[in-house]
Order: C-alpha cells, then structure tokens, then sequence
C-alpha cells in the first residue's frame, strides 16, 4: 500500500507534461482501491498475480490484454522480472527501468539507481524514472481521491461510537502488515491512556482483518475505553478517517504514507534495519516525525544474538507523547 501512495506523484507529473496522454497504472487488486478517482489516472489494469495471472496462461493473458492497449511507453517504478517480461512481451516501444538488474537488457531506457543504499526517499528514486522522459521532479502532490460516501459512513462510525463530526481524535496503527518491527503493544496501549488523561481526545485504534489479536493485546493493557476500527474500513474509508484525525501514530506501514498524503501530522516509528530505513521510508519530507530507537543501524534481526532482544522497546511512551505534542496542540 505504501508502495502505490509514493507512486502517485508520479501520476501529475507525467499529466503535466503530457496533458493528453492515455495513463494507467498496473496494481495488484488489493491496492486498486487506492488510487480509484485519481484526476490524472484514466485506467487501472489490476495483475492477479496470486490468482488469475498466477499460472503461465494466466500470465500471458495478461501479456494479451496489455498489448491491446498499444501503450507508447512502460514505466516500471517498482523492478521484477516479472513486470520486465510483460512489458517486453507487450512489444512496449519505450521501456523505461532500473539499469543495475540481471533482466535490464528488457528495457531499452535504464536509470542506474541503488535503492537500498542511496540514502535517497522513495519517492524522489520513483522520480528518477521520468527521467528519460524529459521530467524533473516538481510539486509533490498525492491526489488520493475520498467520494463522499467514504467520508459519510466514516462519520456516521464515529457517531455510533460518540465521537460527533468536528471532535477531535487521534489514531494509533499498532500493526505493519509483517513488513517492519514493530513497537509493542503495550506501548501503543500505554500511550492511547496518557492521551486520554493528558488531553481528552479520543483515540480510535485501525488495522487490518488480520491483526485482530494485536489489536486485541493492545486493548487488554489499556487502563482506558479505545475505539476500535480494525477490519472495519475499506482503503476510502480509511483514508476519510485519516483526513480528519489530529495525528496518527504507526510503525513502518502504508497507512502512515496514506495519512501523509491526506496532510494528517504523523509520528512514524522505525526500526534500525537498513531496509527500513526512514530514509527511504519515511513520512515524506517529514524526518523530523520519525523515533528510532537508540541503537546503531543492523541489516538483519536476529534477536538471539541482538543484546536489546527487541530493540523497539528501547522507544518510550514519554518519547513518542512528546512527539506528538511537539506535532499538534493538544485540546
């Protein structure tokens, strides 16, 4: 989800610089959703690859469908093999990707970036692939489209829990979907209780449908009532709540990104490995909206050798409420 929220800008540059162009964007279904609405988007393809394109046949399909579309140029942001393949078996005249992969001979316009190690944000590195195209980077704008309905039925959730359209609230993202560490539980329950004591707000809790248990840890060690949203929102919803919030505070995930784009204050909370590095995957353009704990860098977890055991632990409650004081004023 992070992935396509730092891929939208890329969207309004590629339609300020070719106003009448036919631009689509391929996703997976889950992240459909996302950018559905988008002013600069006039398609999305979706690639099933776990489903209806896993096979061979499925996968040529696939090919087919592209080809019928007779797009002039591909512009692979994100690098697989398989991705390479469609495009080149689309017989795409221009295709545009990473010059420092074993399948790069398939595009015939390399950018020659080092994503892990360049110290460089996402965002800016999916800039670079316009590069052959005559784009520089410009005004960063997400554009994630939220229809009414989404921002109704999120109102009306509120209601229902006491929370009336204009009262403040913040949301906590205790979960990353298993793509960074995570700061426990018990800190996120720690922390939604000195929220409420200290500022009255109301703290409303989201995930996905698979993160009920965390959601339920985080619940059970907190001494105050939470508004529990997990599974319950679809992507526009949760991009309406989000919209709305005073702050949101998450580890390493896509709804941090979502709630960038959305111009919601954020506190994101990092681990030390290399991979995850707020650098790259940060808040973008909001460095000073990141916690890390106090270790040096690593480039694997292995927390029978690691002296902290877990390293996040190391981040505290007082830290991350100052953070967040620091970011808004709370009532």
């Amino acid at each position: 989800m992070g992935d396509v929220v730092l891929s939208t800008p890329v969207l309004t540059a590629l339609r300020q610089k070719f106003p009448h162009a036919f631009i689509a964007m391929l996703l997976r279904p889950y992240t459909a959703e996302l950018v559905a609405g988008h002013p600069h988007l006039d398609a999305i393809l979706c690639d099933d690859a776990e489903n209806e394109n896993k096979s061979f046949q499925g996968f040529l399909h696939l090919v087919k469908r592209i080809k019928e579309q007779q797009f002039d140029v591909g512009i692979i942001l994100h690098p697989s093999l398989r991705l390479a393949m469609l495009c080149w078996l689309a017989r795409i005249p221009l295709r545009i990707g990473s010059g420092y992969r074993a399948y790069s001979f398939l595009f015939n316009r390399k950018v020659f970036q080092h994503r892990k190690n360049s110290g460089r944000h996402e965002l800016d590195l999916n800039f670079d692939l316009l590069t052959p195209l005559g784009i520089s980077q410009g005004p960063i704008s997400f554009n994630l489209a939220v229809p009414e309905n989404a921002r109704q039925r999120v109102r009306t959730l509120l209601l229902e829990k006491g929370i009336a359209d204009g009262t403040p609230y913040i949301v906590l993202h205790p979960g990353s979907g298993g793509s960074a560490m995570d700061w426990p539980a018990e800190g996120f329950a720690a922390l939604a209780d000195r929220i409420q004591e200290e500022s009255g707000c109301k703290v409303v809790v989201t995930g996905n449908k698979n993160e009920a248990a965390l959601v339920d840890r985080m619940i059970a060690h907190a001494q105050k009532t939470l508004i529990r949203f997990d599974g319950q929102l679809g992507i526009k919803e949760m991009l309406a709540l989000l919209s709305q919030a005073q702050i949101m505070v998450a580890n390493s995930t896509g709804p941090l990104h979502m709630a960038v784009a959305m111009g919601t204050p954020v506190v994101g909370l990092f681990c030390p490995l290399q991979a995850c590095s707020p650098l790259r995957w940060g808040p973008y353009h909001r460095q000073d909206s990141v916690l890390m704990p106090p270790v040096p860098p690593c480039t694997a977890c292995d927390r029978r050798r690691c002296q902290q055991s877990n390293c996040m632990e190391l981040i505290t409650v007082a830290q991350v409420f100052a953070k967040v004081k620091e970011k808004i004023i709370l009532p």
